[in-house]
């Protein structure tokens, strides 16, 4: 089932990795053996490796997360080591939350929910990049994520009918929202948006539509928001809004 781990690491020597090699960690520690690599629907996430706030001078803190509605390939209780490039790191911690997608998929509705985006976001759309907050594309890619966890011929996929209702009604709200770059793991570094935005119904949206919503948004924080979240970019958390206030998805870590 998606479950978001944290993982507390201690490189034998000060260390500093570089996308491709926080690529390259969640690969080994999440792809299945005799899983095709080269597959674009990697069934992992990650953020960009930060300093471990218990050990700042040395220790790191990698949060990451398995998509798939099955159990995770990594046991983190049987890995005492990993691999970030060329340095090995004792896995000093592990934190993990779970949820099943049929758990995600039976909340309350919605119609309106805030996404921080904690490392730049960006989208691959058309043969280009888009870097505008466009609320179909986050939800898009959300949902794309999201039918990809689930094994063929489940109730819970969001089919193409279902979704051009969503996709009509999901609007931008307020927004505050700035550029920033990233390694790309490509040799130089990559914009994207930075920041909270707002993603609204239109007034009236049906329950089913609501529904999926509500369900997109808790599925979030584990798959990321746009291209290249096996990388560290489009690292999300989201909030749903109730008559109360703010209601956070789930978080990782």
């Amino acid at each position: 089932m998606p479950t978001a781990f944290t993982l507390r690491l201690r490189p034998f020597r000060p260390w500093r990795p570089d996308a491709s090699q926080l690529h390259g960690l969640a690969c080994a520690l999440f792809e299945r053996s005799g899983t095709a690599h080269d597959r674009h629907d990697k069934p992992f996430a990650t953020w960009p490796v930060a300093r471990d706030p218990a050990d700042p001078h040395v220790g790191l803190l990698l949060r990451c997360s398995w998509l798939r509605d099955e159990p995770s390939p990594f046991d983190a209780a049987a890995t005492p080591t990993v691999r970030l490039g060329s340095a090995t790191c004792a896995l000093v911690e592990a934190h993990q939350r779970q949820a099943a997608c049929a758990d995600l998929a039976t909340g309350p509705p919605a119609t309106t929910a805030t996404g921080t985006f904690r490392s730049p976001t960006y989208f691959a759309h058309n043969g280009g990049t888009t870097l505008a907050p466009e609320p179909r594309l986050i939800a898009g890619s959300w949902r794309r994520h999201w039918n990809q966890a689930l094994p063929p011929g489940s109730p819970l996929h969001i089919d193409d009918d279902l979704w051009r209702q969503l996709h009509h009604a999901v609007r931008l709200g307020p927004y505050d929202l700035h550029t920033a770059e990233l390694d790309s793991g490509r040799g130089s570094p990559r914009l994207g948006f930075v920041g909270t935005a707002i993603l609204q119904l239109e007034r009236g949206a049906p329950r089913q539509v609501r529904s999926a919503f509500a369900t997109l948004v808790r599925y979030a924080p584990y798959c990321g928001t746009g291209a290249q979240t096996t990388h560290g970019f489009g690292a999300t958390t989201t909030a749903i809004s109730t008559a109360t206030g703010a209601t956070p998805a789930t978080t990782l870590g």
